[in-house]
């Protein structure tokens, strides 16, 4: 062990410091900075970083030339040093573009200076298992509690102090950069299709990650504080075992199998059953594609054109720019007002991932593919138009007819009051106009019952479906009656479908009001008041001693917590479990 670090201690030191800085600030504190102080602003200033970053990227080269490893190296590191200081105390659109033009030019020519020196940073027989260890311990250090769950001006302090610490791996180095004459093993081929790959990777990554940290339900089941300790540690093991098959054989199972977990995680993150399942294996899928990313264009920079030689760092200038800039920027631009992973955009980067082996099967099957690509094209003509079109319209029109049918309207409202109570109750305000606009309008006649046009981001699908069937096993004394009938032919799935709809779209405005909600003092309690009402709302599913083991506790997708044993209730402050029972944990 201390042989692999005094071999490979320089790399895997300046592997930390620059992805840590990018994982941290460039992909999260600088995004959650644009959009507390930028409404709107997101997008813009992502397309600068990116530009610049790409910028940056095809300098490089010229840069090393120039300039030579270390040197160039000392300028990325302090500059990018600078713009996670700058960040802090800019709070207007104009310091926000200089940093996001600066942080993109800075970091472009960071990461395109380390890999072309990896080879000669990382031991020749150890190099695949030193840029896994560096990239997995970058991810472990991002997902640490104190780190990951601290404010964005916070995060940009740090990453700064992590960033300068690759200064320490420059100490003593010469100023030469060290090509690599031959790739140990081949991770692709042919490097356009490589970039192809990291493309569709890299953008359903950062898509994805952008949905899941502000979409309330999905990030509490897959990021949330109890988490972040499982998902440095699978980030960490995943990185090591892809550095090690990296050195040993080909990529393209690596690669081929981070997207398949990738695509898996998100479609389980969609789903409030399996967000645990998808929180588990989505970093497992970020760390494998990372490593390989990282080593790529070091150790197949020969491949970078058919029969010719490719220096590193134009390799890794390419690569970055087109998948790592344009795919990040593109992913989080494309992702900013989504609240759940579109099945779509799984399919696009399924096609370009696929790419480099369906041009030769395109090739060599010519009249087969064809054929293909007609069976495909009525599939989804049939799946997207007439199909739905025969079957009476989506769920949510079907929802509504139910709804309208059972007679909801006459004791729920969908209607928000501005400036009252309501929205601490029921959810965002929805503006009249847009109501109005409903066929029908549905305000409702009167409100014997909680308001409903906000309720899926109040309560899950699980929770409404189980209130359908028996009411008073959730509300003790409500006087709805039971709808179970609704779900022997569908029709109750349908009017789930319905009322979380709208839900969906205002996740991150009640996130944000929760968030500022704070307790009133409530004065006196009698005593055995406290016990009374545990009993009434809670027993049933934490159980009467409040264990977890209450009757309906094995409806939900996680057992409801053990209040006595913990561990997560004994590591919350006051605050947070004053707003647990206020608003309840969504999903």
């Amino acid at each position: 062990m201390t042989a692999f670090f005094r071999q490979n201690g320089r790399g895997i030191l300046l592997i930390v410091a620059t992805y840590f800085y990018f994982l941290i600030f460039a992909q999260f504190a600088l995004v959650e900075l644009l959009n507390a102080d930028l409404e709107g602003g997101l997008k813009p200033m992502m397309a600068a970083m990116a530009l610049s970053g790409i910028a940056g990227s095809l300098a490089a080269p010229f840069l090393l030339a120039k300039l030579g490893g270390k040197r160039t190296l000392f300028a990325g590191l302090v500059c990018c040093a600078f713009m996670g200081i700058v960040a802090v105390p800019v709070h207007h659109f104009w310091g926000y573009l200089f940093v996001a033009i600066g942080t993109g030019l800075s970091l472009g020519v960071l990461t395109v200076s380390l890999t072309a020196q990896l080879p000669s940073l990382l031991g020749a027989t150890s190099w695949g298992s030193g840029i896994g260890v560096g990239t997995g311990m970058a991810y472990a250090m991002s997902n640490l509690p104190a780190v990951f769950a601290t404010s964005p001006g916070n995060q940009a302090l740090i990453s700064a102090g992590v960033v300068l610490s690759g200064l320490f791996a420059l100490i003593g180095r010469s100023g030469n950069v060290e090509e690599c004459a031959e790739s140990p093993r081949s991770i692709l081929s042919f490097f356009p299709f490589a970039v192809l790959v990291f493309l569709a990777l890299v953008w359903l990554d950062s898509a994805a990650f952008f949905i899941i940290q502000h979409t309330r339900g999905m990030k509490e089941s897959s990021w949330g504080d109890v988490y972040l300790w499982r998902n440095g540690a699978v980030h960490l093991a995943f990185a090591i075992l892809a550095g090690w098959w990296l050195q040993r054989r080909s990529a393209a199972m690596i690669t081929g199998m981070a997207f398949v977990i990738l695509a898996v995680a998100s479609l389980c993150l969609n789903e409030a059953q399996l967000g645990y399942v998808g929180g588990l294996i989505y970093p497992a899928g970020v760390s494998l594609y990372s490593t390989a990313l990282v080593a790529c264009p070091a150790f197949l920079a020969r491949f970078a054109l058919p029969g010719r030689g490719q220096p590193v760092a134009w390799s890794a200038a390419v690569l970055y720019s087109i998948a790592g800039w344009f795919g990040s920027a593109n992913g989080i631009g494309m992702a900013e007002n989504l609240q759940e992973i579109p099945v779509l955009f799984l399919l696009i980067a399924a096609v370009v991932f696929l790419m480099p082996k369906l041009w030769l099967v395109v090739k060599k099957r010519r009249v087969e593919s064809s054929l293909c690509v007609v069976v495909i094209a009525v599939i989804i003509a049939t799946r997207f138009g007439l199909g739905q079109a025969e079957e009476g319209g989506s769920s949510l029109a079907r929802g509504q007819e139910v709804y309208l049918a059972e007679g909801c309207i006459h004791c729920h409202s969908r209607y928000v009051r501005p400036a009252s109570d309501d929205v601490v109750k029921w959810g965002p305000v929805v503006p009249l106009e847009e109501i109005l606009t409903e066929a029908p309008v549905l305000i409702g006649n009167r409100r014997s019952g909680p308001d409903l046009l906000n309720v899926g981001n109040r309560r899950s699908r699980a929770w409404l479906k189980q209130h359908f069937i028996d009411p008073q096993s959730l509300s003790p004394g409500s006087p709805m009656p039971s709808y179970a009938h609704l779900f022997d032919d569908g029709r109750g799935e349908d009017l789930l479908d319905y009322l979380v709809a709208r839900g969906l779209e205002n996740f991150s405005e009640r996130y944000e009001m929760i968030e500022n909600w704070e307790v009133r003092p409530a004065g006196e309690i009698p005593e055995g008041r406290g016990r009374e009402l545990f009993s009434q709302h809670c027993a049933s599913c934490h159980g009467a001693s409040g264990q977890g083991d209450g009757r309906l506790g094995g409806l939900w997708v996680r057992r409801p917590a053990n209040l006595v044993n913990g561990p997560f209730t004994h590591s919350l402050d006051h605050s947070r479990i004053e707003k647990i029972v206020k608003f309840g944990i969504l999903g």
